[in-house]
């Protein structure tokens, strides 16, 4: 009985929930679904002795055999991420299946077919009374409801400047060390260290950077590590490095060098590509993709209309292509420009272009600086750099021509006693259940 008490008081709303949402699922197959986590909850009764540690060891959840795994996953990968990392821990037949690569994979198609919109916030502001420093948050866009992430601010000492998330996943350096994140399930891994091939009288002025990628085809993450020298070779070139790694293995590869020097407008995986915004020897904007299966380079020019001088510009995804945002006219003439790829293959661009209403720049007229950025739902997002007594960015439906604001509840009220600085642009991200080391 205590079994099924702590079912109804720990996930009567998620079951709720579940039948609201998935109307199109048979309300027998939540029943019966119902009916076999009590059963292995409930313990062993008159009819059923207790079993045996070896008998519990291989048949622990054979009441969990009257449905098929593929129902059970099903039912489960509507949960939120939250509820399976609590509902792992009652079985090893739940853990067996919550931590199945194939069911991250199911957990992942399910965000990716939601219509919810979630993203990373960084603030930089009095966390406590007495003591300045930065926390992230997770944003809920509908409800402008955010959740400390308690567990990132121990553990992330970096700002999430030009952070790019790929299937819920962040891969960010501190120090000489590159980590990986999953935002949903707050774990960090750190990679195993690793270093240029340069030589010692190369490495003063050096810096570096991470990105990650993900391969659709071998469904394998991998790590991409860049590190500049301020010298340059005989031709030239500025000298650089590549290595990659492998999530789930432990060791770094050297792959060829590439055009690409310092990011200048982030970086974006789409296509099973990385794609940067960078320079060439001429200081023009180019794009630069790395293959993540074949691992090799190769350079995309910047569409037509879109100067290679322009000092405000990025790559981002939009409307699951990647995309040139250009938004060197936005505080002058409320406008921006997208030129979006549309056919990856035959590099056929698109250009869009935007213009604001009037009205944005009220609420940004006190900042003399804002971050901007996007989220899979076709939105534009707009933050000011600094705030105070509230917290908030805009959010333009470039499809719909709406512009809303989002005000962020659920902060500290510590937060907002003084001014805030919005370290980075909400980073729009897809909840994942995948654990790093199964990757």
């Amino acid at each position: 009985m205590n079994g099924i008490l702590f079912l109804i008081f720990f996930y009567k709303k998620e079951l709720l929930l579940l039948l609201h949402r998935n109307r199109g699922l048979p309300r027998l197959c939540f029943r019966v679904f119902f009916f076999v986590m009590v059963r292995n909850l409930q313990g062993p009764t008159e009819k059923q002795p207790r079993r045996t540690r070896e008998e519990e060891a291989t048949g622990e959840n054979a009441g969990l055999t009257e449905l098929p795994t593929e129902i059970i996953s099903n039912i489960l990968s509507r949960l939120p991420v939250k509820t399976l990392l609590r509902i792992r821990s009652v079985s090893k037949g739940w853990r067996s299946i919550i931590d199945h690569r194939s069911f991250a994979d199911l957990v992942l198609a399910q965000s990716l077919g939601s219509s919810d919109v979630t993203s990373l916030i960084s603030i930089v502001g009095n966390i406590e009374p007495t003591r300045f420093g930065r926390r992230f948050f997770s944003l809920d866009h509908q409800t402008g409801f955010a959740v400390p992430l308690g567990q990132l601010d121990q553990t992330i000492n970096s700002t999430g400047q030009d952070w790019q998330s790929v299937n819920g996943l962040i891969c960010f350096d501190i120090g000489d060390l590159t980590y990986v994140c999953n935002i949903s399930t707050r774990e960090v891994r750190a990679l195993p260290p690793a270093g240029p091939d340069f030589p010692v009288h190369l490495h003063r002025g050096m810096h570096s950077f991470s990105a990650l990628g993900f391969d659709p085809v071998t469904r394998r993450y991998k790590v991409m590590k860049t590190w500049v020298s301020n010298a340059l070779n005989h031709a030239g070139e500025v000298i650089t490095a590549h290595k990659i790694l492998t999530l789930g293995t432990h060791s770094w590869r050297k792959i060829d060098s590439g055009p690409i020097d310092f990011p200048c407008g982030g970086s974006v995986c789409i296509n099973g590509s990385i794609h940067f915004l960078t320079l060439d020897l001429m200081s023009n904007k180019i794009i630069v993709a790395f293959d993540v299966e074949t691992e090799k380079f190769r350079t995309l020019t910047l569409p037509d209309g879109a100067l290679n001088q322009v000092q405000k510009m990025k790559l981002i995804a939009f409307g699951g292509c990647l995309t040139v945002l250009d938004y060197e006219h936005l505080e002058d003439e409320n406008s921006m420009s997208l030129y979006v790829l549309e056919d990856y293959k035959n590099r056929v661009w698109m250009e869009r272009p935007i213009v604001l209403p009037r009205s944005w720049k009220e609420d940004l007229s006190r900042s003399e600086r804002f971050l901007i950025g996007s989220v899979r739902a076709g939105e534009i997002l707009l933050a000011p750099k600094v705030t105070a007594g509230e917290v908030y960015f805009l959010s333009y439906d470039v499809e719909k021509g709406i512009l809303k604001k989002v005000q962020v509840h659920g902060l500290p009220p510590s937060l907002l006693r003084s001014p805030v600085i919005i370290a980075c642009a909400p980073i729009g991200y897809v909840h994942s259940i995948l654990a790093l080391s199964e990757v």
